[in-house]
């Protein structure tokens, strides 16, 4: 189950709350709302709160960036729900969102009201993107920022999203589907809308609740009638009773008493159109039948009163999801079934009938009847005695065996085909979603394709098809004695012979793969057939575990040939992306000589990547049969100058520590700089580490602080570093955030000790200094933690220890710490 956050509006100063709740999200505040949570956020305890007004302004002038970057200002599909939700938001009472996590905040051990204190941060930051977005009117580098690693690739993807609705998805369908709210005046009831104006004076005993056509019963002198949520009174309080209204077709009805009796009346048109004469009137199924009771007895009847089936019943009918209508009956297990046309259609068990098509039925065997059975239109029996029956749903046609024969019915026509044909099998495909009523049919004559409602034969039957089966979308294979071949249903195209054929390899793209002697070909999803060119085998072959079984086994034996044919230099013809990838395996299983082989094609083709790759082979220490530092420079000097950002990084690198050039601490900032500018994270690190370590430059936090944000944006975080930063600068809140992503359990400890030893952002604990200070000395000797360890085991009245102060003492000793 999702977490939720939920958000209310509520007076700042009265803490007064408006009577519906506003939205409940999962886990996180929605990217299209975040501005209207800009304004002013602040946590007090565990919850968060955020000014309305300016908060309303902000997110009207996301918005319009959005319409404009998109072109949907003058699209009614955008700006109707659009205006619905800022006319909703315009409309509440009160200054103030209030947001409620608890729900969010428990899935964290951390207490509540930390984790509002760090998530009003997460806003703040998160708002600076978005406030920089509408400054700039520029949405690009936000969408980069807001959905790396989501499932989500734009704002518009999120607009466009169905249950979304350009935004009003977000909010309490009782914003904007009531425009009223229920009000009390002297114990009466009337109605307001969102401003406060009066629509229906407080008249009413009872104003129930609307339904979700936006009427609601109403009580006035004892007398019961309905309501509109726009304040119009649809039906009079003349009734003794009525009930919720009922959505049948494009109108609503409700159930009314007078005298005791029940009957139904036209809402809209305010007519009576069952009346009031039964003791018990519900709904039976939604397109207006009802169970009516009158004198005793039930029976079936229509929006108008026409009673639909012909027989009463001691008990009430009931329907059977969602083609019956059925009445139990005493002293045996069957049913009587009808049709919503009120049509009997025989006597069976429970879940043992079926819909086929076209008002045709089957009966599944049961302990009444052995086999199968199927029901025409009219109630009555079309066979019996079915051994087996294949049918499709959106199928107008079924076919079935009766012992050692099938026959097959077209239920659109209403009529056998194939009479004159011995059928010995019938197969069907399971892509009936493209592929209707197309039947794979074998008799005396061999094996054909058929296609029911046109009475016609698609491959007429033949001994040579020695197997017909579906390959791709509406494409069958055909197996003969001397090869395959295809059959497109959609084009009548019936192909040539070839040695083999199965279904593509990228089913976005490609329909079929085709093999013939030293050949391949695909068929695309245009259906144009395209010889493949030895360039786009590798590409092929690191695409072939998407075949299975003998598709995949096919694809290898050619491959395998094909290699052979073209000998030893055959990975030539791989594209960039092929060779790069074969490079890696060759890598991870230490074939060190196929690798360089393999990027020296493709540094040969100017390919910056596989030059920086074989730099980076021949500057590694760590392959001493390889290793040539100053031809590796060269290559990395080489990549640099195609823009190749690993390059720049790893050329600053050599310059900052002297290897295979002299040390310039200039050229090695030039560098990675250069390779930050290009978007290389681990540059962007290197930057954030020379100045938070001050060696070579000026030690500068603020510098590199940025740097590392930068990078962890990157995915290279360096969350120990970016820990210390803020604990120097005595921003506590940041640091507690950081402290979080200690995953490991290591760096964390210390920082945790002195926070709970000083009472710096948390609340002061001895006890969590100790156990805290305890595990910092498990990671590194920190001789803060042991100083304070050895204080609180002697000289702290609550947790003097002498033998803890001995084995802390020890541990000093043994580690040479200073104490």
């Amino acid at each position: 189950m999702a977490h939720r956050i939920y958000v209310y509006n509520i007076d700042s100063e009265t803490k007064e709350r408006y009577t519906h709740y506003l939205g409940e999200w999962n886990y996180e505040i929605p990217e299209l709302l975040l501005p209207l949570f800009s304004c002013n956020p602040r946590s007090k305890g565990k919850l968060l709160y955020f000014d309305k007004n300016d908060g309303v302004a902000r997110l009207k002038s996301f918005y319009q960036l959005l319409g404009e970057h998109y072109q949907l200002l003058y699209k009614k599909v955008y700006y109707e729900p659009v205006n619905k939700m800022f006319d909703l938001l315009d409309a509440l009472p009160y200054d103030t969102f209030e947001m409620d996590a608890w729900d969010v905040f428990n899935m964290n051990e951390e207490i509540h009201t930390v984790q509002a204190k760090d998530w009003v941060l997460e806003i703040q930051e998160k708002s600076k993107l978005y406030d920089r977005a509408m400054a700039n009117q520029n949405l690009a580098w936000l969408e980069k920022e807001i959905f790396a690693r989501r499932g989500y690739d734009s704002f518009l993807a999120l607009l466009e999203t169905d249950w979304i609705d350009y935004g009003l998805g977000y909010w309490n369908e009782e914003l904007y589907k009531n425009p009223s709210d229920a009000f009390e005046e002297n114990g009466l009831w009337g109605l307001k809308d969102k401003k406060g104006n009066v629509l229906i004076p407080a008249v009413y005993e009872e104003i129930f609740a609307f339904t979700d056509e936006g009427i609601a019963v109403a009580k006035r002198e004892g007398k019961f009638g309905y309501l509109r949520n726009d304040g119009k009174v649809i039906v009079e309080c003349i009734y003794e009773d009525t009930f919720d209204n009922l959505s049948i077709g494009d109108r609503n009805y409700g159930i009314i008493s007078m005298d005791g009796k029940l009957g139904l009346i036209d809402i809209t048109l305010g007519d009576i159109v069952i009346p009031c004469e039964y003791d018990e009137l519900d709904l039976l199924w939604y397109n207006g039948l009802f169970n009516a009771k009158k004198e005793g007895k039930y029976r079936v009847i229509d929006v108008s009163g026409k009673q639909i089936i012909s027989d009463d019943s001691e008990t009430p009918f009931d329907h059977d999801y969602p083609d019956f209508i059925y009445r139990k009956q005493t002293g045996t297990s069957k049913r009587a079934y009808y049709t919503h046309g009120g049509i009997f259609l025989g006597e069976y068990p429970d879940n043992t009938i079926a819909q086929i098509s076209n008002g045709f039925y089957w009966v599944k065997p049961n302990k009444f009847q052995k086999k199968i059975s199927i029901i025409n239109p009219d109630g009555s029996i079309l066979d019996t005695d079915i051994d087996k029956i294949i049918m499709l749903d959106d199928w107008l046609s079924f076919a079935y065996k009766k012992g050692q024969r099938w026959l097959i019915f077209d239920t659109k026509n209403k009529v056998f085909r194939l009479n004159d044909h011995l059928i010995e099998n019938v197969a069907v495909s399971n892509f009936n979603y493209l592929i209707k009523d197309v039947m794979i049919v074998s008799g005396q004559n061999g094996t054909g394709l058929y296609q029911v409602h046109e009475d016609h034969w698609l491959l007429p039957l033949s001994e040579d098809h020695r197997k017909i089966e579906i390959c791709s979308h509406e494409i069958f294979r055909i197996t003969t004695s001397e090869g395959m071949y295809y059959y497109d249903q959609k084009t009548a195209y019936v192909s040539p012979l070839y040695d083999y054929v199965c279904e593509g390899m990228d089913y976005q793209e490609e329909l079929l793969c085709l093999f013939r002697k030293d050949e391949m070909f695909i068929l695309d999803i245009n259906r144009i057939l395209q010889k493949i060119p030895d360039t786009r085998m590798g590409t092929l072959y690191r695409k072939r575990h998407h075949l299975r079984g003998k598709d995949q086994t096919c694809f290898i034996d050619f491959y395998n040939k094909w290699k052979e044919m073209i000998g030893s230099g055959y990975e030539a013809y791989f594209d960039n992306d092929t060779l790069k990838s074969r490079a890696v395996e060759y890598q991870n299983e230490g074939k060190i000589k196929d690798t360089i082989r393999l990027y020296r094609i493709g540094a040969d083709r100017g390919d910056a990547d596989m030059i920086m790759q074989l730099g980076y082979i021949f500057t590694d220490s760590d392959i001493p049969e390889f290793y040539d530092l100053q031809k590796g420079l060269d290559l990395y000097e080489k990549a640099a100058k195609k823009d190749q950002p690993y390059a720049w990084n790893n050329l600053g690198y050599h310059y900052q520590e002297g290897i295979g050039y002299p040390q310039d601490i200039k050229k090695a900032l030039r560098c990675f700089r250069k390779a930050a500018d290009l978007g290389n994270g681990l540059a962007m690190q290197n930057l954030g580490n020379l100045y938070f370590y001050g060696e070579h430059v000026l030690q500068d936090y603020d510098v590199a602080l940025e740097y590392y944000k930068k990078a962890e944006k990157k995915l290279y975080p360096n969350s120990q570093n970016m820990s210390e930063i803020y604990y120097r600068k005595n921003d506590y809140a940041n640091l507690l955030r950081y402290l979080k992503r200690d995953d490991e359990d290591t760096y964390s400890h210390i920082y945790y000790g002195i926070l709970y030893d000083e009472g710096l952002g948390v609340k002061q604990s001895s006890k969590k200094a100790i156990i805290h200070y305890e595990k910092a000395l498990e990671y590194l000797t920190y001789s803060h933690a042991l100083e304070r360890l050895l204080y609180f085991y002697k000289e702290d009245p609550a947790f003097a220890d002498a033998e803890k102060y001995s084995y802390w003492k020890a541990y000093g000793e043994e580690n040479n710490m200073e104490i």
